[in-house]
C-alpha cells in the first residue's frame, strides 16, 4: 500500500514536472503563426515604404524592418518547423499592406500612421504571449519586439507632431 502510494506520488510528481519544464505551449505556436502573418504585412508596408517614400526616414526604415522582419520569420519558421506545426503562407490580405496609400505629398505621414497602427498591435501580441508562453526563444523574442517597436512608436509619434 505504502509503495503504490510513493508510486502515486512519484508518477503525479513527474508528471507536473514535465508540465513546467515543456519546451513550448500553444500559445507559442498560435504566437509564431500569427506574428510570422503580421511581420509579412509589415514587409509589404515597408516595400510600399521603400518605394513611395519621400523622406529618408521613411525609406531608411522601411529598409531596416524589410531584414529584420525577414529574419524574424525565418527563425519562427523554423521553430514551427521543430514542432511539426505547419508555417503560414503569405496572405492574399498582408501582400495588399499599403497599397492603398498612393505617392505623395501625404505619403510620408499616412504610411507612418498606418505603421505606428500596424507596430502597436506586433507590442499587443508579444505583451500577450508573455504571459502564456513557455518557449524561452519565443519569451526573448517577444521581449525584444516590444522594447524595438516600442522605440520605433516613440520616433514615430515624434514625426507625427
Amino acid at each position: 500500500m505504502v509503495l503504490a502510494l510513493l508510486g502515486l506520488a512519484l508518477m503525479t510528481g513527474c508528471a507536473a514536472a514535465a508540465d513546467t519544464t515543456a519546451d513550448h505551449v500553444e500559445a507559442d505556436v498560435t504566437f509564431s503563426k500569427d506574428m510570422i502573418g503580421h511581420h509579412q504585412e509589415t514587409i509589404y508596408l515597408a516595400k510600399v515604404g521603400a518605394e513611395r517614400g519621400g523622406d529618408s526616414y521613411v525609406r531608411d526604415l522601411s529598409k531596416k524592418l524589410l531584414g529584420a522582419e525577414q529574419a524574424d520569420i525565418d527563425m519562427m519558421a523554423s521553430w514551427l518547423q521543430s514542432w511539426q506545426v505547419a508555417v503560414p503562407v503569405t496572405s492574399a490580405d498582408a501582400m495588399k499592406a499599403g497599397a492603398e496609400l498612393a505617392a505623395g505629398d501625404d505619403f510620408d505621414r499616412k504610411w507612418l500612421t498606418t505603421l505606428s497602427e500596424h507596430l502597436k498591435h506586433g507590442v499587443h501580441m508579444a505583451e500577450q504571449v508573455k504571459g502564456a508562453g513557455r518557449h524561452g526563444p519565443t519569451l526573448e523574442l517577444a521581449d525584444r519586439l516590444i522594447k524595438e517597436q516600442n522605440v520605433q512608436l516613440a520616433e514615430i509619434a515624434k514625426r507625427l507632431a
